[in-house]
């Protein structure tokens, strides 16, 4: 959506200047009309060399995910911009400096992109708009569990510590992602590296050594034959190999994008051995991290329980959280709704169960995190070390029964000759 910038006076003739994004003119006027301002300017906002904001590269502002400034953003680096814009305006507020002081100064030090995020944030919320409200208009920068939780903290006068509470959970999800990623890397490199040599040899070395062996007349060995015939077919049929497998992998894509293909994908996930303890330990670790958030910050049970299943990506989660609330709505007991859960183990069901019953499911939930982080980091280590050596045994069978067959019929040559 473009950006406009306007002046105006309020209802009590002071002037007021600012900057706004709106589907058209006449929307962004009806909205500055509707907070009670005489418009005196409304234009596009220009850069210094008369470029608009919004057709400017980078600069295409929009609601939802994947649409306007979610394009070609790097969501790490949005996600960890929010967690400092969170942790500098709870320590701003801590200073008893007004919220629409606190976002100007913030807004002239951050990212271009997210100044003027904040400059329509500051507009709303002196033109009535509760905090929450503004956040909100604004989510792709600002997820529910943000917005949730800093509406929470302003109705309650603890905004402040809502905001800090925020910074140290984004802080503590991005670093449990980094965690996983980096334990990926190195195996996902093994990986890029040795098939790219094997198609190297297979493509080029092997088709012109065998070549040169098939000529010598002498019949070659069922390795060599075999590892001919692939390389044979890779040269001739590159293209429709290369078709296959793009239309193997779209298919895929589409399949896990269906709302049925991701749950079967992520039950199937939560089986594998290794992978699947991992992946369960990670899930228990986020979930517990916004629980606690959310509920630190006044919001009801049932609410935040729904919350964060709307939030998460794991449909087997947000399946297991839903029928949570439901049961406590209706009266029923959590442990017997996660008799059968796939996500919680039995222990964690029954911290749930007692901290709900006891009114400490916060403290519960943070030693939960807690506890939870520690395993994830175990884990993520035990599966790396598992993995790489794996990967580096089956990419060296692979170089091997290249080399090997390419040596056999030179072998069998040079004892023929003695």
């Amino acid at each position: 959506m473009p950006v406009y910038t306007y002046s105006a006076t309020d209802q009590a003739q002071q002037p007021v200047s600012g900057t706004m994004i709106a589907d058209t003119p006449a929307s962004g006027r009806d909205s500055l009309r509707d907070r009670g301002l005489s418009i005196e300017t409304f234009a596009v906002a220009t850069r210094a060399r008369g470029e608009s904001l919004s057709q400017s590269h980078g600069w295409g502002y929009g609601r939802g995910r994947g649409r306007g400034y979610g394009r070609g953003w790097g969501a790490a680096r949005r996600n960890a911009q929010v967690a400092e814009l969170a942790r500098f305006l709870s320590l701003l507020l801590r200073a008893e400096i007004p919220l629409a002081e606190c976002l100007d100064v913030l807004g002239g030090q951050c990212d271009p992109k997210l100044s003027v995020v904040l400059a329509d944030i500051r507009d709303r919320v002196t033109g009535g708009d509760a905090l929450g409200d503004a956040l909100a208009a604004h989510d792709a920068w600002f997820d529910p569990v943000f917005v949730s939780a800093a509406r929470m903290g302003e109705l309650s006068g603890q905004l402040d510590t809502a905001l800090a509470d925020l910074a140290t959970h984004l802080h503590a999800r991005q670093t449990l992602r980094h965690k996983l990623s980096g334990a990926l890397t190195y195996p996902m490199i093994l990986v890029c590296v040795g098939v790219g040599v094997v198609l190297f040899l297979m493509s080029y070395v092997v088709p012109q050594l065998l070549t040169v062996l098939a000529t010598a007349g002498r019949p070659l060995p069922a390795s060599t034959v075999l590892l001919k015939s692939t390389s044979d077919a890779l040269v001739a049929h590159w293209m429709l190999l290369t078709i296959a497998v793009s239309t193997l992998t779209c298919g895929f894509v589409f399949y896990y994008r269906s709302p049925g293909g991701r749950l079967r994908i992520q039950k199937t996930l939560l089986q594998i051995p290794a992978l699947g303890p991992l992946l369960q330990k990670t899930i228990v670790a986020q979930f517990a991290q916004q629980m606690a958030l959310l509920l630190r910050t006044g919001i009801p049970f049932v609410d935040a329980v729904r919350n964060v299943s709307g939030q998460s990506k794991n449909l087997v989660l947000a399946g297991e959280l839903s029928a949570v609330a439901e049961a406590v709505e209706s009266g029923s007991d959590i442990a017997p709704t996660l008799a059968g859960s796939r996500i919680f183990p039995p222990v964690v069901r029954h911290l749930i169960a007692v901290g709900q019953d006891s009114g400490e499911l916060t403290g519960m939930l943070d030693q939960l995190r807690e506890r939870y982080e520690v395993e994830v980091n175990f884990a993520v280590t035990k599966f790396a070390t598992a993995l790489e050596p794996l990967l580096i045994v089956l990419l060296a069978a692979m170089v091997g029964f290249v080399a090997f067959a390419c040596l056999m019929p030179i072998l069998e040559a040079t004892r023929g000759i003695q």
